[in-house]
């Protein structure tokens, strides 16, 4: 079925916002989004009204629209929530891994290696979200699930910079490796403690390069 010209506009300037084709704070014209995408301001209004609900975008009554970004308080909050939640699923979860879904795990990170080798940056976000998915899928908390995705989604447009600064990408394939070897292990409270450590990583580097992220 073919979706609808309100949809294809919303999932592109999602991926731009994630993407950081638009910055964190960048007004959002309607007219300019309009001539862009050949459709009526109208359509437009109401993706901008979509993308709140995300908390992608912030909408200012007789302002307009910008693209949301967060203050340090905001991303201490968010990852260590997820921190806590991502703890709580590994432990869940690692023990029940099937061969094949650790084999499809180990594969991802081989991949992730591969590509931060090659300074294939662009790709590594759908990597990383790949690599969690496969535990995401085994668990039977939906709860916890929706509630982790929906973090991390206010702040995938972070994800891009966040890999260009100094030492993170190096830093990443560490923290997944390590956490790849508890999984492989089947030791819940080991991986339970690697998922914090990776989570918590990030957010140190965040926090430091706050200013640089939000620009």
């Amino acid at each position: 079925m073919r979706e609808s010209k309100t949809t294809t506009i919303l999932n592109q300037l999602k991926k731009d916002i994630n993407e950081g084709v638009y910055s964190p704070n960048e007004k959002l014209i309607e007219n300019d989004l309009a001539n862009r995408f050949e459709t009526s301001r109208n359509t437009i209004r109401n993706v901008l009204s979509l993308l709140e609900k995300d908390n992608l975008v912030s909408i200012v009554p007789h302002k307009g629209a910008k693209v949301t970004a967060l203050n340090t308080k905001d991303i201490i909050n968010l990852l260590e929530v997820r921190a806590e939640l991502e703890g709580y699923v590994f432990q869940k979860v690692t023990p029940l891994l099937s061969d094949d879904e650790i084999k499809k795990m180990s594969e991802i990170y081989k991949q992730m290696v591969e590509n931060i080798e090659e300074n294939n940056l662009q790709n590594h976000s759908g990597l990383n979200q790949s690599f969690h998915e496969v535990v995401y899928s085994k668990c039977d908390n939906t709860v916890a699930i929706g509630i982790i995705r929906d973090l991390k989604n206010q702040l995938s447009k972070y994800n891009f910079k966040t890999i260009l600064i100094p030492g993170r990408k190096e830093a990443t394939l560490i923290e997944h490796k390590n956490l790849l070897e508890a999984v492989k292990s089947r030791d819940g409270a080991l991986a339970s403690q690697r998922a914090k450590e990776h989570i918590f990583s990030v957010r140190d580097t965040l926090l430091d390069y706050n200013d640089y992220l939000n620009h």
